[in-house]
């Protein structure tokens, strides 16, 4: 049996597709989310599980379908799950990591793999460092967010400045990043689904008018894009490297290439069914599949 922890119902879209994919492999599969368990720690994890009170059977694999805003309980039930030798897709360790922005940016960089320039803030701000090491325009990050929420741009070094004094204003000292904007695209961006180590397609999305967020869930619209040697390297990589089974890489577009924006744990795929004409539950349900028959 295969367990899907998610906060969407069964009747949303890319739950329902998963469940029938996999029942279209004869594969069991339950739909739970992760408040609904218990956990008692004790020297047999495997029956320190409970689901809504009770004893149920475990699962041969979890796949894990949160993202960025995943709760700290959450993350324990994964890990707890791993404890107990079952297989988990993606990882706790994986989805914290590119939970954090920065620490994503830290570990792309490190392994020399192309991203803007960052820097993180902290308060006081000092925009003469923002002005010299990013330059403007600049775009604002929070560490955590999705969806393209919490993202900011400012064209001008006034901007930046309102936009800092506006949020101390509210004494949300939060940490920001801040990371150069490149316009050669703008308003467009590349997200390239990875699934077990395979760039199965790249999708270029394009940001609603007035906005330059080109996500998906906001608005944005989608075409099917080209593979390259370049972008299949560069997302491959970046999936590897951060330790993710299943993995969204966002491409920003620049003179030079392609450079990473953020990665995702948990990518949405109705854009890219709608727009693509792909079956990504299918191509998941395959790669578990596998990964089931290789236990």
């Amino acid at each position: 049996m295969v367990l899907i922890l998610s906060k969407q119902s069964a009747e949303e879209y890319e739950s329902a597709r998963l469940i029938q994919s996999f029942a279209d492999r004869n594969i069991d599969v339950m739909l739970a989310h992760p408040d609904d368990f218990d956990l008692i720690i004790n020297k047999n994890l495997k029956k320190g599980i409970k689901y809504k009170g009770e004893s149920f059977e475990l699962p041969k694999l979890v796949l894990v379908r949160f993202g960025a805003g995943i709760l700290p309980f959450q993350l324990a039930v994964i890990r707890h799950f791993q404890q107990a030798g079952i297989l988990c897709i993606n990882t706790a360790d994986s989805i914290e990591i590119v939970k954090d922005k920065l620490r994503t940016s830290q570990i792309l960089s490190k392994e020399r793999i192309a991203i803007p320039n960052t820097m993180m803030v902290r308060f006081p701000i000092d925009d003469g460092l923002v002005e010299n090491h990013i330059g403007f325009p600049c775009v604002v990050k929070v560490v955590t967010g999705s969806y393209g929420e919490g993202v900011y741009l400012c064209e001008k070094k006034r901007d930046y400045r309102k936009l800092m004094e506006f949020i101390d204003s509210l004494g949300n000292k939060k940490t920001m990043i801040v990371q150069e904007y490149l316009g050669d695209h703008p308003g467009e961006d590349l997200r390239v689904l990875v699934v077990g180590g395979e760039v199965i397609g790249a999708m270029k999305r394009t940001a609603p008018e007035g906005d330059f967020r080109a996500n998906i869930t906001n608005g944005g619209t989608g075409s099917k894009f080209e593979l390259t040697d370049e972008i299949i390297e560069i997302a491959r990589s970046t999936a590897r490297v951060l330790g993710l089974d299943i993995a969204g890489i966002d491409l920003l577009f620049d003179k030079r290439g392609f450079r990473v924006c953020e990665a995702n744990s948990n990518p949405g795929f109705n854009g890219f069914d709608t727009y693509c004409n792909f079956d990504v539950a299918g191509i998941i349900a395959d790669y578990i599949q596998q990964r089931l028959t290789k236990k």
